[in-house]
């Protein structure tokens, strides 16, 4: 992955932690401890070796300022007025990049991700011993975008978005066609948290 450049935000470690507006996506593989099972180590390395890099390449063409693999799922961070949008289109070209790389294996094996976004302030910080030390996004967004991904589970959505971020795309580019998959919002309690959230919801196909 790329060094984070955008919004001012660079490698520098002096830098002191900053608050911003960003949007935050979480990818996770649906069923990744049941695909486990059935696979041998060498066949969850591949596989996940796939995903990575899949959802990597997604990432970098909509210029995100962060994209961390976590495990068998992924964040990304992006900053700035279109932000929300980058986000949105990034998790439809995952969703996107998932489907052809099941019809391209044919192993039987077919993937199903889920995607959680959200848009609200940041902190965009290192964190870590020096020497160690990463560039990382923290805040109850970031948080709440995880949820979100969570939540396609449950709501049977391969995508759910936040309404924040929803209205962020809608506010700077009312004409994104991606719009059109999230119909009617909802409230959504999170787990461990005070408040819910509105979100919206894509068919899943």
């Amino acid at each position: 992955m790329p060094a984070p450049h955008a919004a001012g935000l660079g490698p520098d470690r002096s830098a002191a932690p900053r608050s911003v507006f960003a949007a935050v996506l979480f990818a996770d593989i649906v069923g990744f401890t049941r695909l486990c099972e059935t696979l041998e180590p060498a066949g969850t390395f591949a596989l996940l070796s796939g995903f990575h890099e899949r959802m990597a390449l997604a990432v970098a063409d909509h210029d995100a300022v962060l994209g961390d693999p976590v495990g068998d799922g992924i964040m990304a961070v992006w900053c700035g007025p279109a932000a929300a949008r980058a986000a949105l289109r990034c998790g439809f070209a995952m969703l996107e990049a998932i489907e052809g790389w099941n019809q391209a294996r044919r192993d039987g094996l077919p993937l199903r991700i889920g995607v959680g976004l959200h848009a609200g302030p940041v902190i965009i910080g290192r964190v870590g011993a020096v020497g160690h030390d990463k560039l990382g996004a923290f805040g109850d967004t970031v948080n709440v975008a995880h949820r979100l991904e969570r939540m396609t589970r449950t709501r049977r959505s391969d995508i759910i978005v936040s309404e924040a971020l929803f209205r962020a795309v809608a506010r700077h580019h009312p004409a994104e066609r991606r719009l059109a998959s999230f119909p009617a919002a909802s409230r959504a309690d999170i787990p461990g948290r005070a408040e819910g959230v509105a979100i919206r919801t894509a068919a899943r196909a």
